[in-house]
């Protein structure tokens, strides 16, 4: 364990903490313990480079009182990117126009809009750059290179006209007219591109509300589609897609969240894109709104979460191997109004955290993985994104810290929340 200076501006507890530690190394050098030092002088306690006193393990009693202090958590700033949305119920980031900065994205029911935000490379951002008004009622939107011409691509879905379509990126942040992809959609919330049947060109994947569809469209190649092929009408109400290799063949599987008959469920990728009968994870997420996939206990497998408006629940699905699921884990029941979950691994220890957006009570909230697919109780990023839509996680200040990014309809607003390595207990107490 490395001992650092005691950093100036924090809390009590991390200064009583960190005076605990000094103490610790005092007592241990008291017992004799072998002691080496770097060449630029940093000193280590035992050969393991650990202080342990009594049998206790300062840097694992670091982690314990950290995480058991939920008063040590300090939310950050909002920082709003447009107000300028009218409606923004859908956030994504991708480079755009290729300068090596990640731009913002954003979807707007009540406008129509798809919109991006130019990052300026210095934690600033410009004004809104209109794509198109012709998303009606849009609900989602996606990036990703549809035609291999090495630029990014925007797609979207709205639910008012049943479309899903695309947008050419023509380089330098330009954009074409709204190119259709499928007006067959029946209120499409929710838009994504994955190469489904291995060709090499990302496909596209919609969910549609009235219909009950999960549906995807075969890339022809140069950002040709098929007609809609539909993969199952047995998503009541469907709102969110997702796709990833959940039983590991080598084959990406798609995912659903349906909200009239509380499903999340997922599909078997037979290869070429032909896809099983839907097959059910779980029933108890009530109106379940969003779904996606990682790996949350860090076994190789893919692990499921869902976010569900009516119970408020953040859960998780484990892997248990071969594409079989346990039963519902519940992470939280205290985002009201869950409507939106991902993960990333937010505090750096290799873990893969959770975020989510709820609605009723405007919030922005994170799930620390404690390693094990457990986590810790709900840490509040924000409460003033007003009728939180959507959450997702990148790099947009380009320090190494994935920041979060939000979407919130009744106020209108893109924000993003600056992670500066705060959130990463053993960056603040400069332990390695």
């Amino acid at each position: 364990m490395m001992i650092a200076p005691l950093m100036r501006g924090h809390c009590t507890v991390e200064v009583l903490v960190s005076a605990w530690a000094l103490c610790a190394v005092l007592i241990a050098a008291a017992q004799k313990p072998s002691i080496t030092v770097d060449e630029v002088g940093t000193l280590y306690i035992n050969s393991t480079k650990k202080v342990v006193v009594n049998g206790i393990n300062v840097e694992a009693a670091f982690a314990y009182l950290f995480e058991a202090t939920t008063s040590m958590w300090s939310t950050p700033e909002q920082l709003v990117i447009s107000s300028a949305t009218n409606g923004a119920i859908s956030v994504y980031a991708a480079d755009l126009d290729g300068d090596g900065d990640l731009d913002v994205l954003s979807a707007s029911v009540d406008s129509d809009k798809i919109a991006w935000y130019r990052n300026n490379g210095n934690s600033t951002f410009s004004a809104q750059i209109v794509i198109s008004t012709a998303a009606t009622g849009a609900h989602s939107v996606y990036a990703a290179d549809l035609d291999g011409d090495g630029r990014i691509d925007v797609l979207s879905a709205s639910a008012n006209d049943g479309k899903i379509a695309w947008y050419r990126n023509e380089g330098n942040g330009t954009f074409s007219a709204q190119i259709i992809i499928s007006g067959a959609a029946g209120s499409a919330r929710s838009v994504y591109a994955v190469d489904l049947d291995g060709d090499g060109n990302l496909d596209v994947l919609s969910a549609s509300h009235n219909t009950g569809m999960i549906a995807w469209y075969h890339n022809e190649g140069n950002g040709t589609f098929s007609a809609q092929i539909v993969i199952s009408a047995a998503a009541n109400s469907a709102h969110s897609v997702y796709a990833a290799d959940l039983d590991g063949d080598g084959n990406v599987d798609v995912l659903s969240a349906s909200q009239n008959d509380d499903k999340i469920a997922w599909y078997h990728n037979e290869g070429d894109g032909v896809f099983s009968p839907q097959i059910i994870i779980s029933t108890a997420a009530d109106y379940a709104r969003s779904v996606y996939a990682a790996d949350l206990d860090g076994d190789g497998d893919l692990d499921v979460l869902s976010a569900s408006w009516n119970d408020d629940k953040i859960a998780w699905y484990r892997n248990e191997g071969d594409g079989i699921f346990s039963a519902q884990i519940i992470i939280s029941t205290a985002a009201d109004g869950a409507c939106s979950v991902y993960a990333a691994d937010l505090d750096g220890d290799g873990d893969v955290d959770v975020l989510s957006a709820s609605y009723y009570d405007n919030k922005i909230a994170w799930y620390r993985n404690n390693g094990d697919g457990t986590f810790l109780t709900q840490l509040i990023i924000s409460t003033a994104a007003g009728g939180a839509r959507s959450v997702y996680a990148a790099d947009l200040d380009g320090d190494g810290d994935l920041d979060v990014l939000s979407a919130s309809q009744n106020s209108d607003k893109i924000a993003w929340y600056r992670n500066d390595g705060q959130w990463d207990w053993k960056a603040r107490f400069n332990v390695h």
